[in-house]
């Protein structure tokens, strides 16, 4: 089995249902997670490109996405990221799990960050 983790990717994004969290923005972590489809590992030790799945496009396209103006909710940016990265690579993948992580939240109290967590199955 084949997974690829894209590990705390930093965005500034203009997220958010209040007009104060859209106009200032604020920092969210995505992380996504490719479990491929099954490969035979002498695929593998050949050592090319296409035997897998390449990962700098997916973070352009999580990087697209996150930009956004109209996506308010990051549970909406969640699956669409979900549904992008299936779309482009379903051929290729068995699951996609992607989680974000929203800091400095709009609360009154202490707490690091709230976090959503999607996936194909």
């Amino acid at each position: 089995m084949l997974k690829i983790k894209l590990n705390e990717m930093q965005f500034h994004a203009h997220i958010g249902v209040y007009p104060e969290e859209r106009a200032v923005g604020q920092d969210i972590i995505v992380n996504v997670e490719l479990d491929a489809k099954p490969v035979d590992n002498e695929v593998l030790l050949e050592d090319k490109l296409e035997n897998t799945i390449n990962y700098g496009p997916v973070y352009k396209m999580v990087a697209e996405i996150v930009s956004r103006p109209e996506i308010k909710l990051i549970e909406t940016l969640a699956v669409t990221i979900l549904q992008s990265i299936k779309a482009d690579y379903s051929d290729q993948l068995d699951n996609v799990i992607v989680s974000i992580k929203k800091k400095n939240l709009p609360i009154n109290g202490i707490i690091d960050s709230a976090e959503v967590e999607v996936s194909d199955k």
